[in-house]
């Protein structure tokens, strides 16, 4: 037992040593959040989904009743090609996640940020696994968009305070 608790220790020590950190949580020092997206956007759906679950923030339908407006200017996947096999055929992608977003105040004109996120993941290509790659790749793009969002509500935690 106290070799374990010994081991575990050590493990912690180390983690703590090497910068590694936890995904921290956010809070909106907002009572009440517009959002505006198009009905389509994947990271509006997650900064909804998101939003909804804090109980102390309120999603309003007017952006006179907000204290703070988020708005998703436009979000864009792309693939580029990362890897090629010796024969010259594609051995991985790399998905590119872009996303503009702006964050003001109806009522401070001086709280006014207009920003840009870009994720990026790796995804092996298959000729014989069309449809699985298909939808291998619409996950980890749904992935970045809810990754995003938290980056987002996370800027917008920090903007606040």
């Amino acid at each position: 037992m106290k070799t374990k608790f010994l081991l575990f220790l050590l493990i912690v020590a180390f983690l703590s040593g090497c910068g590694f950190k936890l995904k921290g949580g956010w809070e909106i020092p907002y009572e009440t959040v517009y959002l505006q997206t198009d009905m389509n956007s994947r990271v509006g759906r997650a900064l909804k989904k998101k939003i909804s679950r804090k109980s102390n923030v309120d999603l309003v339908d007017q952006v006179n009743l907000a204290a703070i407006v988020v708005t998703v200017l436009g979000e864009n996947s792309m693939r580029e090609v990362s890897v090629l096999s010796n024969a010259g055929s594609v051995d991985e992608y790399e998905l590119i996640y872009t996303v503009r977003y702006k964050f003001y105040s109806p009522n401070d004109a001086s709280m006014d940020i207009e920003s840009q996120l870009v994720l990026r993941r790796k995804i092996t290509h298959s000729d014989l696994e069309i449809a699985a790659k298909s939808n291998e790749e619409d996950a980890l793009i749904s992935d970045m968009a809810s990754e995003a969002a938290t980056r987002i509500l996370v800027r917008l935690s920090r903007e606040g305070s």
